[in-house]
């Protein structure tokens, strides 16, 4: 599937589509991460909402957990336990000192054209950049200091292409070798034609592709045939495209289409191709079904960047949000918030410590996670980080 920025965990799938089409593939395995696989939630998972109603139920107030609703006045109103629980994630990440793989995160972003390229808003340390060109095989950019990235592209940070390195990070921004172009940014782009719907011997199916602003490129129209299938009238009507002026002539502008079962790919000869448009057209009262119904310009396929990086945490809005660090420390943000609540309170049981040493504990635990999550099959004295010695033998 395309890969595209989003929801750390959350999935989503809206709009009109009956099915999900997995891109050169039959079949595929979802793994959906991190709190949850199907309704079965992960140990120690604790979602925004639930925080939140816990927090009101360790506190003594009535929410949730009692039977009543969530509390929009007095002391702790609900605006005011969601702005805390955001607070206490950055306070416990940072009294972690950011250990490693706390908050660890790898996401895709798009390509732009730019020289500085601004890094995900949550990330704290930059471990590695990798780069995708569209439809292409993935590498890792090169990380450089100021003084190395100086002495050799200083001088020359106007060229353009698919960079190879980058200046490391400062105030928010890497610095890209080449510079990104529009290319690079939009990349070929692409079109899908989809076929379904009742097979009727005599429907009829033109495609007419224009490179704007010249003139259209009409090609030959395909008749059903009694023996089709959506698959068949893909390949028979992709042959077709292939065999025109828009993919042979002496003003050729489409690469070789291909097909995947019902559909037909469309993509680009050269980038960005944005201006390119395709329309597909039925005989009237044809019973065959074809998306999309009109004149459509390719879409932008441009590259993509892979950042792996540790997080300052995931700010949480929805009540089925969680907070981007491992669950068994979740339960460490109540914690922290009711010791600050408890000092609200005349606390004649001495509660704030109480939960103050219990967030103290989950801190100690997470700065140990390093090592605790290092326990390879194969443990290595010949690696470049300490902690990576799990072995215990020094050479």
């Amino acid at each position: 599937m395309p890969s595209a920025p989003g929801n750390y965990n959350a999935w989503s799938w809206g709009g009109n589509q009956g099915k999900i089409i997995w891109d050169d593939v039959q079949g595929g395995v979802m793994l959906l991460n991190p709190a949850t696989r199907g309704s079965v939630p992960t140990a120690g998972a604790i979602d925004f909402q639930t925080m939140q109603a816990k927090i009101w139920h360790l506190l003594r107030e009535p929410g949730p957990d009692t039977g009543f609703p969530p509390p929009v006045t007095g002391d702790f109103p609900q605006q005011v336990v969601q702005r805390d629980l955001n607070i206490m994630l950055g306070q416990f990440v940072s009294a972690t000192g950011l250990a490693p793989m706390l908050s660890d995160r790898m996401v895709t972003v798009p390509v732009y054209a730019v020289l500085d390229y601004p890094v995900p808003p949550d990330l704290q340390s930059l471990t590695r950049v990798e780069y995708t060109p569209a439809g292409q095989q993935t590498y890792t950019l090169l990380g450089k200091s100021f003084s190395e990235f100086d002495a050799y592209w200083q001088n020359v940070t106007q060229a353009m292409g698919q960079p190879y390195c980058y200046r490391e990070l400062w105030a928010g921004y890497i610095r890209l070798f080449p510079q990104p172009g529009p290319g690079n940014q939009e990349g070929p782009g692409i079109g899908t034609i989809t076929f379904t719907g009742v097979i009727t011997a005599g429907n009829t199916v033109q495609v007419t592709l224009t490179n704007v602003p010249a003139a259209p490129v009409v090609v030959p129209t395909y008749v059903v045939q009694a023996g089709d299938s959506p698959s068949s009238i893909a390949d028979a009507v992709s042959t077709l495209i292939n065999k025109s002026n828009a993919v042979i002539g002496p003003a050729e502008f489409l690469a070789t289409t291909q097909t995947a079962d019902n559909q037909i790919q469309l993509t680009a000869a050269n980038a960005p191709g944005t201006n390119i448009t395709y329309d597909v057209t039925l005989n009237t009262g044809a019973t065959l079904v074809v998306t999309p119904n009109g004149i459509v310009n390719l879409s932008p396929n441009g590259d993509t960047m892979n950042f792996y990086y540790s997080s300052t945490g995931s700010t949480m809005a929805h009540p089925s949000d969680t907070p981007g660090i491992p669950p068994q420390f979740h339960i460490a943000l109540v914690y922290g918030v009711l010791a600050d609540y408890w000092l609200r309170k005349q606390d004649p049981d001495g509660l704030a410590k109480v939960f103050a040493i219990r967030f103290a504990e989950c801190v100690k635990q997470a700065k140990q996670l390093e090592w605790d999550s290092k326990r390879d099959v194969n443990p290595t004295s010949g690696a470049f980080y300490d902690s990576d010695l799990d072995s215990g033998t020094w050479l």
